[in-house]
């Protein structure tokens, strides 16, 4: 027997309880670790040719590409297969999980608010797959050529895979989870949680909050952290755009 306690009002006027809400989350959840599984295991299949897409930054940015990347263990190469596949699965299944995640949120809006979770969804596509590009092709060579250029100054670069990987890897996953920032954004105005005014108010505290998550999810050079919080910062603007066209649409019927 449900209690009050356990026990809420979503968007159109129905009780979900708690164990709902869990069971839900649980559905979700699993099916979007599914559709990744199963392309885990596809990208495993072909991992050489994902590994060797994924080095050709840094063979654009380093003079002899004889030798781009090492491995200083018997584990390594292993470990490599395995961290490739993981991000090209969790990349190519963004459709499933972005939907998954979606879905769950929408019986916590209103029905007024619902119309609102396809087009989310299909923003939250477009915008993570575009963070996950621009990462790669646009930030990520400036960064290596940036910073191979300093070290072949003193020395000569020795590139192991594990490292290759790990710093690639952080960035993807930042630029694509913080290209979402607008959407979550406009999320919350749509949910009036925030306004146009008030993100404006806080603009000054938000430079230095995107300062932050680009020191973070970049590697520790200025031509990075700029080719993110640049982008940031434009989003966040055309975010505060988008909020107020919103609100002026709503209110004539206020």
């Amino acid at each position: 027997m449900n209690t009050k306690a356990e026990e809420t009002l979503i968007g159109d006027g129905r009780v979900m309880s708690l164990s709902q809400h869990l069971g839900e989350l649980r559905e979700r959840v699993v099916k979007s670790l599914l559709a990744i599984l199963v392309l885990f295991f596809v990208a495993l299949f072909f991992s050489s040719q994902i590994l060797n897409f994924l080095k050709g930054p840094l063979a654009a940015a380093l003079p002899d590409t004889a030798d781009v990347l090492h491995f200083t263990g018997p584990m390594e190469v292993f470990l490599a297969t395995i961290k490739v596949s993981l991000l090209a699965s969790f990349i190519f299944s963004c459709p499933v999980w972005i939907y998954q995640f979606w879905r769950f949120l929408e019986p916590a809006l209103y029905p007024g608010e619902r119309r609102y979770v396809l087009p989310f969804i299909f923003a939250s596509i477009v915008l993570f797959c575009l963070g996950v590009l621009f990462s790669y092709y646009g930030i990520f060579p400036l960064a290596l050529e940036f910073l191979m250029s300093l070290g072949m100054e003193v020395g000569r670069p020795i590139i192991t895979i594990s490292d290759y990987l790990s710093v690639l890897m952080i960035m993807i996953f930042g630029f694509g989870i913080v290209f979402e920032a607008p959407l979550v954004l406009v999320l919350l105005a749509t949910l009036d949680l925030v306004s146009a005014k008030l993100l404006s108010q806080y603009r000054r505290f938000v430079i230095i909050l995107i300062l932050i998550i680009s020191a973070i999810f970049t590697p520790p050079d200025p031509l990075s952290q700029i080719g993110m919080a640049i982008p940031l910062y434009l989003m966040y603007e055309l975010s505060i755009v988008i909020i107020k066209k919103m609100e002026k649409r709503k209110a004539p019927a206020a």
